[in-house]
């Protein structure tokens, strides 16, 4: 018996094993959180992926009611509402806990979803993309992705990493296994180049029909889409004159922000500066410190004195141009992603 059996009394199949008699006649406040913990009770056990946008409208609709029983809690009032109402005080307990702990247990479910489906779809997934080349097995990582069906899913990869292969993959399950029309999945990437690669895979290859484009001709198309104005998009001439009469007007006009702006065009691209206080800026530099997390956070570090800048590195070296590159280091590193 799995996690949400034991939790909820309730099979994978949706049918409850040891459900409540709801028949009797109670206050309006114990039915609806009968029903709240009803419907807790059908997604969790559900033998699908579970997005967070599916319960997130319905439980918001329980909150006053959650509200009304942290009230007669708080007042010590339990034993004399379920007196009154033949409510079950460890139903209402366990209800409002499971209610507090609703997306945590989301991601319990949808990972134990996942790891089910990575062995019972193993034979699916090892030839999902046989269409393409017979040679092409998706690893582990991006078999989670395929199975992955929440709102947002951001993959972060490096280049021929797959992400090409995992998204006709994707395209594939979705057709086959989640019965999606292709035509209403759009498959949108940054060049011509990758859109190509995609329709190839997709379009050709697997013989599914969805729409692939680069992001700036589907957003030239949502532009004319039922315009009566014709719209155009801005030629390159124009955002050069746009440009200009910014820092014209904006930025010439603020001498700190002048100050910054050349500051840091000539610390990243090792330009020289020509303000009025050159030592100044060089001091700065000088002493501008940008290791990051991982040297400075590892817990087997050899540090070494930097003979110009006197600082103290690591033996890794991580010196990076800015304080920029120096936030998107500390986020991989945080977040245990390789760079």
């Amino acid at each position: 018996m799995g996690l949400f059996e034991k939790l909820f009394n309730k099979t994978r199949d949706g049918n409850i094993t040891n459900k409540s008699n709801t028949s009797n006649t109670f206050s309006p406040e114990y039915e609806k959180l009968l029903m709240l913990r009803d419907y807790m009770d059908g997604f969790l056990c559900a033998d699908r992926y579970i997005a967070r946008s599916e319960v997130r409208d319905f439980i918001k609709k329980y909150e006053s009611v959650l509200e009304n029983f942290n009230v007669i809690i708080a007042n010590d009032l339990m034993d004399d509402f379920c007196k009154k109402n033949g409510a079950s005080a460890s139903l209402i307990e366990e209800t409002i806990q499971n209610y507090k702990d609703i997306y945590p247990l989301i991601e319990i479910h949808n990972e134990e979803y996942i790891q089910r489906k990575m062995i019972e779809e193993k034979d699916y997934l090892d030839s999902i993309l046989a269409d393409v080349d017979p040679q092409i097995k998706l690893d582990k990582e991006q078999r989670k992705v395929v199975l992955t069906d929440e709102d947002y899913c951001l993959v972060i990869a490096g280049a021929g990493a797959g992400k090409t292969t995992t998204v006709a993959a994707k395209v594939k399950y979705l057709v086959e296994r989640g019965h999606v029309d292709p035509k209403q999945i759009l498959v949108i990437s940054f060049t011509n180049k990758a859109v190509k690669e995609l329709k190839d895979r997709i379009n050709r290859d697997l013989n599914l029909d969805c729409p692939i484009a680069t992001f700036h001709s589907t957003g030239n198309a949502i532009l004319h889409k039922g315009n009566q104005v014709p719209q155009n998009i801005v030629e390159p001439y124009r955002l050069y004159y746009c440009t200009q009469e910014y820092f014209t007007k904006v930025i010439l006009n603020n001498p700190p922000m002048v100050d910054n702006l050349i500051r840091f065009f000539a610390s990243y691209f090792d330009a020289p500066y020509e303000g009025n206080d050159l030592n100044e800026f060089f001091n700065k530099v000088s002493v501008g410190n940008y290791t990051t997390l991982k040297s400075e956070l590892d817990e087997i570090c050899v540090r070494i004195i930097d003979r110009k800048t006197k600082n103290q590195i690591t033996i890794q070296n991580e010196y990076v141009r800015s304080e920029q590159e120096v936030e998107i280091a500390n986020f991989l590193y945080l977040n245990n992603i390789e760079y």
